[in-house]
């Protein structure tokens, strides 16, 4: 991004934050709304996020909308006549539908007998997620640590809040003691899967839609174009914060008893990780950078879990940062 760009990026930004909460407030004036305002979050591996929340009267839970979907990709496009007006009614719309949708609140968010429902457990980057981990209780495994996480259900949309010590507080509980109810809580939520990638791949694109690539005619009729990957998918059944697997006890021994033998374990993302048996790839460097590469120029900021590979050795059961 030029200089010109990043002055145009941050006048939208300056605009979204001093504008747009008011312009929201206008369009909803028949609600019964207390305050809107303008926030930026800290989100995950240091992104940052600007939000919008609307705050209803008597209400301890408020929907917050990010602004970034809804903003034109390109600066010159706010060039144009009636943009932010466009904005509004399209923010404000999604505000009615949210505010509209939010249950009746307990009287207390962080109740004990919501934690089978509600605790769950996230790992992110440790390095990039300093700032965040700074102000939450945590635990480190290899590269990454590991949070607790409320579940909450605003306005038909499902967020998570990190819990913090004042919340550990207020159920009289510690970390540890909350953790493995957490462990417990997430491997119920989110059932692990390990499968050959392109058996989860069928499930997401339909039957052989990722087959080689090649010219019209050139796949015998009746020969099925796909490939024989020697990737395995490992994750959960639900492909969100595939990550969390790798807290799960036996999940390394399970996979090398599908794999049979020593594998990597590729961080392609927060939401699943991908296994190549050792045999298929001995010089790791090239995983190495296919890992540097795919989180640099393809992933958001936000999904990428490390740049760093993971190697599996069974006669220690034990995973390793290469």
């Amino acid at each position: 991004m030029n200089i010109s760009e990043f002055r145009k990026q941050t006048r939208i930004r300056d605009y979204v934050k001093t504008n747009l909460p008011d312009m929201i407030r206008e369009r909803l004036s028949d609600l019964n709304i207390s305050e809107v305002y303008a926030k930026e979050s800290d989100k995950n591996n240091g992104s940052v996020m600007l939000g919008i929340t609307v705050v209803p009267d008597g209400q301890n839970l408020a929907p917050c909308i990010y602004v970034e979907p809804y903003i034109p990709p390109d600066p010159a496009a706010f060039e144009q006549e009636g943009v932010w007006e466009k904005i509004a009614d399209r923010l404000s719309a999604d505000f009615r539908y949210a505010l509209d949708a939010i249950e009746p609140n307990p009287e207390e968010l962080y109740l004990l007998k919501d934690i089978p429902e509600r605790l769950v457990l996230k790992a992110v980057n440790h390095d990039r997620n300093e700032k965040i981990l700074s102000m939450y209780p945590h635990r480190d495994v290899l590269n990454l640590s590991v949070l607790l996480e409320w579940e909450v259900t605003c306005g038909g949309r499902v967020g998570y809040i990190h819990v913090s010590e004042e919340i550990l507080t207020l159920w009289g509980k510690t970390f540890d003691e909350m953790y493995d109810i957490a462990l417990e809580n997430t491997m119920r939520k989110y059932p692990e899967r390990i499968e050959p990638l392109e058996d989860v791949l069928k499930d997401f694109l339909g039957e052989c839609a990722f087959g080689l690539a090649g010219s019209a005619g050139s796949v015998p009729r009746g020969k099925s174009p796909c490939f024989k990957s020697p990737f395995y998918y490992l994750g959960t059944t639900r492909a969100l914060q595939g990550v969390v697997v790798l807290l799960y006890p036996g999940i390394l021994k399970k996979a090398y008893e599908i794999v049979g033998e020593p594998f990597f374990v590729i961080p392609s993302s927060i939401n699943e990780l991908l296994i190549l048996p050792c045999s298929y790839e001995p010089n790791h460097k090239h995983l190495d950078n296919l890992v540097w590469e795919v989180n640099t120029y393809v992933l958001d900021r936000e999904e990428v879990l490390s740049d760093e590979l993971y190697v599996y050795d069974p006669e220690e059961d034990t995973l390793k940062v290469i």
